[in-house]
């Protein structure tokens, strides 16, 4: 149950409480976008926001209490009401001290940044604006309030959360607010994984990606949090290619075709293709640099970092699953061959065509027509063939594990995979458990 805006804002009027609109709403508003949920902090202490606000019979939440902060649900939309804040922090951690502060001035002082330092009186409609805020919305710059580095070094997440509104709001930073995050680019060691990750995640699939991951670069957060993307800055390819495995990895993310229901995987899957290239790059007799099986090894790699950043476990799979198969090249000629890919692509054939569109966007030759073709017999195929697509291995994992006597690991993936297109081939009956089980012993048997 909800509160009407007029009501809550009235009922802090009366009991003489302040109410300030702030936050990223209002940031987006000034910039003629739809805020979303409003924020609110007050001069009101906890109990007392919690006390308005069940008097006018609207739902709260108090997992926030202890930082100052009410949820509350305010036209069917939840806001967090929180008092105004004078923190301090220590030693680089995470969460802060929290001491309630006396002004919504003190409040603005400790924010991160001056985008995020404005204020509206909601009774009024006053803007409250000291650290030029708006004339940074109107220069697209972000910049921290007050010194950079004593900014970053209260709470190294608002490095990351910088960088990520430069890529959310298609932002510069501003030049001292970067020398402050080279600075204290070291301190982002201290941060939790889940928080790296949340980070990471808003910036990846953000308005401008190119820009949010050039400035990761230029932070030097790369080497302390993200080593695997760091290794790719600087690793040469080959005359295939017109940039350096980094600058070509940022051009796919960029250049990845996204529809709503898509988004974030093929941001993801575009970022990971090639984080394999770096530990395999080797000489080649011409003189050029290979890059062997760094599908293979790119997917081994993109599953320790993303079990690192805790993005989930199901999502990891399907980013490792078209990072393993970006390399595939079906005959576009043969229905046999593009079955066998799309029934290896586990239903995301859009999603891996997408993502072989865009790494090639940058090559230095162009394969669009084959990739027209591919989607082309892709869309035929699955409109003519869907219940074969649909062709399953006769023997699961557990039975795969029993019959070896072996430990789970990819080599049930690979088993599985190859049953599977027999079945799809027409060479194995589904469900013939005893034939399949001749064929797996024939394929363990094999190097």
């Amino acid at each position: 149950m909800g509160t009407s805006r007029e009501a809550l804002v009235d009922a802090f009027r009366t009991r003489g409480h302040q109410l300030w609109v702030v936050g990223g709403a209002l940031r987006d508003e000034l910039l003629g976008a739809d805020g979303g949920d409003e924020d609110f902090a007050t001069d009101a202490n906890p109990d007392q926001v919690e006390d308005i606000a069940t008097s006018l019979g609207a739902s709260v939440i108090t997992v926030g209490k202890r930082f100052g902060t009410i949820g509350v649900n305010i036209d069917g939309r939840w806001s967090e009401i929180t008092t105004f804040r004078g923190e301090s922090y220590g030693g680089g951690t995470r969460w802060p001290d929290v001491t309630f502060g006396a002004s919504i001035e003190e409040d603005l002082a400790r924010r991160d940044f001056t985008v995020n330092a404005l204020a509206r009186n909601a009774v009024t409609e006053q803007v409250l604006d000291l650290f030029g805020g708006e004339e940074d919305l109107r220069a697209r710059r972000i910049r921290a309030v007050g010194d950079p580095p004593e900014r970053f070094r209260e709470d190294p997440l608002r490095i990351l959360r910088g960088i990520r509104f430069a890529s959310q709001l298609d932002f510069d930073i501003d030049s001292a607010t970067m020398v402050g995050m080279q600075e204290t680019a070291g301190l982002t060691a201290t941060l939790s994984a889940e928080r790296i990750g949340t980070e990471f995640d808003k910036l990846i699939c953000g308005k401008a990606p190119r820009t949010g991951l050039e400035y990761l670069r230029a932070s030097a957060v790369m080497p302390v949090l993200f080593p695997e993307l760091d290794a790719m800055v600087g690793c040469e390819q080959n005359r295939f290619h017109k940039y350096d495995v980094w600058g070509h990895t940022v051009a796919t993310v960029e250049a990845i075709e996204t529809v709503p229901g898509d988004h974030r995987l093929r941001r993801w899957a575009a970022l990971a293709h090639d984080v394999g290239k770096p530990p395999v790059r080797h000489p080649k007799k011409n003189g050029e640099w290979g890059f062997y099986s760094h599908e293979t090894t790119g997917a081994e790699v993109a599953e320790d970092m993303l079990a690192r950043l805790k993005v989930g476990r199901q999502f990891a799979l399907s980013i490792c699953l078209l990072v393993r198969r970006h390399m595939d090249r079906p005959d576009v000629n043969s229905r046999r061959s593009v079955r066998r890919f799309m029934s290896a692509c586990e239903g995301h054939w859009r999603d891996l065509v997408a993502l072989k569109r865009a790494d090639n966007a940058s090559h230095t030759y162009d394969d669009s027509a084959y990739h027209d073709q591919l989607w082309q017999m892709c869309e035929q195929i699955e409109r003519d063939e869907a219940e074969a697509l649909r062709a399953e291995s006769p023997l699961d994992g557990n039975e795969l594990v029993a019959l070896f006597e072996r430990e789970p690991g990819p080599w049930i993936r690979r088993i599985k995979q190859e049953l599977s297109n027999r079945v799809l081939d027409g060479n194995l009956v589904p469900g013939d458990k005893d034939h399949a089980t001749k064929i797996a012993r024939e394929l363990m048997n094999q190097p």
